[in-house]
């Protein structure tokens, strides 16, 4: 659902706001999770720096999403959530068999830079494997409240 929870202008979006999106659990599509990112900060309110962090740290949630599999089929689904104070993105891999214990050093190195980019970008972050899927998530804070 995308627009005011008040009733107002369509053009931001506020408190309880929900955006979903859903596609193809493909790295070469991670593209989508940025553009959507980088439209749903714009609309929040958030400033060009907070933008660009937001847009680089959704495409390591997709990535870290998506290592947690062995196989990249199945769907990726993004939740953008607005609070008052923040945005919470989570990112679910659903559709492919979990990776075995024992990825090798590759992709733990991989996880590894993903948590450290995420990291330096956002306010919380964390990856949980449940019910046969893996899921990520971020929280990022406004430097400012919502107008």
């Amino acid at each position: 659902m995308i627009g005011a929870s008040d009733g107002g202008s369509v053009d931001t979006l506020g408190e309880g706001d929900q955006v979903v999106l859903t596609f193809p659990a493909r790295g070469d599509l991670v593209v989508l999770a940025r553009l959507v990112a980088s439209a749903i900060s714009t609309r929040v309110g958030f400033d060009i720096e907070e933008l660009e962090d937001l847009r680089l740290a959704v495409g390591e949630l997709c990535l870290l999403a998506l290592q947690g599999s062995d196989d990249w089929h199945g769907d990726l689904r993004l939740e953008f959530t607005v609070s008052s104070e923040a945005l919470d993105i989570s990112c679910t891999s659903g559709g492919a068999a979990l990776a075995a214990d024992g990825r090798g050093a590759e992709g733990d190195e991989a996880d590894q830079l993903s948590e450290q980019i995420l990291a330096a970008l956002v306010d919380e972050h964390g990856r949980v494997q449940e019910d046969g899927s893996v899921r990520a998530w971020l929280r990022k804070r406004r430097k400012g409240p919502l107008e």
